[in-house]
């Protein structure tokens, strides 16, 4: 019996492809970058945990999942998430690694807005909506 439960289990990379749109992760890419835009002057670098939370993203994350897979194994998810929203950020030059450090067993980032971004910043002001189109439009990816 425990090795069927076992097969039936997902990892967070099987739970993220099923569950989390290309749309969903142009909304969240457009939070940050809002966020960064928006806090400019205030922060110069930007954990993963705290972009996270200011964005609210784990609201727009919980509702794709069961609420028994968030408590047993948010975590892995929401760091997931990140890492692919991120890494996105990333390849559309518009984010980079500013020092990276180890909180006890764990390798942490703080990112910062690369020049691409600070140049844009007014005009990510102008709008509300989060439009991925605009956001290719706006930050095409470097691939």
């Amino acid at each position: 019996m425990l090795s069927m439960i076992g097969m039936n289990e997902k990892t967070p990379e099987e739970m993220f492809k099923e569950q989390i749109t290309t749309e969903d992760l142009s909304k969240f890419e457009w939070r940050i970058l809002k966020y960064m835009c928006g806090v400019a002057g205030i922060y110069d670098t930007f954990p993963k945990t705290l972009l996270f939370h200011r964005t609210d993203l784990k609201a727009y994350i919980d509702p794709k999942f069961s609420q028994e897979y968030l408590h047993d194994e948010g975590g892995p998810i929401y760091k997931f998430t990140m890492d692919n929203v991120m890494s996105s950020l990333m390849d559309r030059d518009v984010v980079e690694i500013v020092t990276e450090y180890e909180y006890g067993n764990l390798k942490m980032a703080l990112y910062g807005r690369k020049k691409k971004l600070k140049d844009m910043c007014d005009v990510l002001k102008n709008y509300e909506m989060e439009d991925f189109t605009l956001l290719d439009k706006l930050f095409p990816k470097n691939v």
